[in-house]
């Protein structure tokens, strides 16, 4: 078994491992996509293991953000299992930096728990309604709509470069990812808050939300201001396609202990990917 770091002169073998681990449609049967989330490391990197045919077995994604290595896309055969490849694999990721993870599913929870990562509290997500929406009901308020924002686009960062991915620049500063196909504006940044509701509300959006660590103290405005965490709203987190009473529950977790003034970013890790490629 051979553990190394992927480039993307391995798309061939990496496409015919993610094909069979994960479902169709899947973000990264793209090669654009992999080479977007792995193809520069100042941004990610992708670690695989090869078997004696040369093909890949296992798999670790790092996403980098706020100088961390944020696990992503873990996945080993089960014959690999029990042999210390994982360790291996997550040894080359902690070559760049510390390693954390959030959306950690019940296998990954068990694995960190092994590890004896620090589990934090679980991220927290707000929404609000468009105050002008008389009918709150998810057929209402989760339903394409049509918006003018061409001259918002932002394209400056990595992030807004993520494939299918539109994200614009408000005018008090704020970002925001566009996904008109479910009426709503994903909040990045908040900037001015108040400024930002209004021009989502002028723009023609039917919901907003936010997503951050628990310990961010913009929620105590965004409560001011009658956001709700989602459970509490009918926009579920699930949109694409959208799976209705679906909410936000994802993990937060380090190798590390971390400094308590850290904010999780929408754009650390994968929950701040916005549905899948066309």
């Amino acid at each position: 078994m051979i553990t190394r770091e992927a480039t993307i002169e391995d798309w061939d073998i990496l496409l015919t491992f993610f094909k069979i681990i994960y479902r169709e449609n899947h973000p990264l049967h793209q090669k654009e996509f992999w080479d977007w989330q792995y193809g520069d490391e100042k941004y990610g990197r992708s670690f695989i293991c090869l078997n004696d045919k040369g093909e890949v077995v296992g798999h670790v994604g790092a996403n980098f953000g706020g100088g961390l290595a944020w696990i992503i896309n873990v996945y080993l055969n089960e014959e690999c299992r029990g042999k210390g490849i994982l360790g291996k694999l997550y040894e080359l990721a902690r070559q760049y930096y510390p390693l954390a993870a959030t959306a950690a599913n019940a296998a990954g929870l068990g694995l960190y728990r092994n590890m004896r990562w620090i589990r934090y509290y679980d991220l927290v997500r707000y929404v609000k309604i468009n105050p002008n929406c008389e009918v709150k009901t998810i057929d209402n308020v989760c339903k394409e709509i049509t918006v003018d924002v061409d001259h918002l686009i932002q394209k400056e960062t990595h992030y807004f470069k993520q494939p299918s991915l539109k994200g614009i620049v408000l005018s008090d500063g704020s970002t925001a990812v566009s996904q008109e196909n479910v009426g709503g504006l994903r909040v990045v940044d908040v900037n001015n808050l108040q400024k930002l509701e209004e021009e989502a509300w002028s723009l023609g959006y039917l919901w907003i939300d936010y997503i951050t660590s628990w310990n961010d103290l913009k929620v105590k405005d965004l409560e001011k201001n009658n956001w709700v965490l989602d459970h509490e709203s009918i926009v579920p987190w699930r949109l694409n396609p959208l799976e209705e009473n679906y909410f936000c529950d994802i993990t937060f977790l380090s190798e590390l202990p971390l400094d308590n003034e850290f904010i999780v970013h929408r754009s650390y890790s994968d929950h701040g990917r916005i549905g899948s490629l066309k």
